[in-house]
């Protein structure tokens, strides 16, 4: 591999990473205020917000769905997903 495909590989993985982080900082913070209004309910003694559980379910099972697609082919090679493969598995 020349230095310039070197170069350009290492850039776009950058720009793969940030994205990632981006998405994942956006779940988050959804995440974060969905139980800031779950609390608050809870607080004010109403226990009718199952539609708010649902969407703190649904939030967590795609952030840890993508962070694990993303991450896990470079913790555990060997049982990642094989769409998610890298090059050298």
């Amino acid at each position: 591999m020349t230095f310039e495909l070197r170069e350009e590989r290492v850039r776009e993985l950058g720009e793969e990473s940030y994205l990632v982080l981006k998405e994942s900082y956006q779940s988050v913070r959804e995440l974060k205020a969905l139980v800031e209004r779950l609390h608050a309910a809870y607080l004010r003694g109403d226990t009718s917000q199952m539609d708010v559980v649902g969407a703190v379910k649904l939030t967590v099972d795609r952030l840890y769905d993508d962070l694990e697609r993303y991450l896990r082919p470079g913790v555990d090679p060997d049982s990642a997903y094989d769409d998610a493969r890298t090059e050298n598995s």
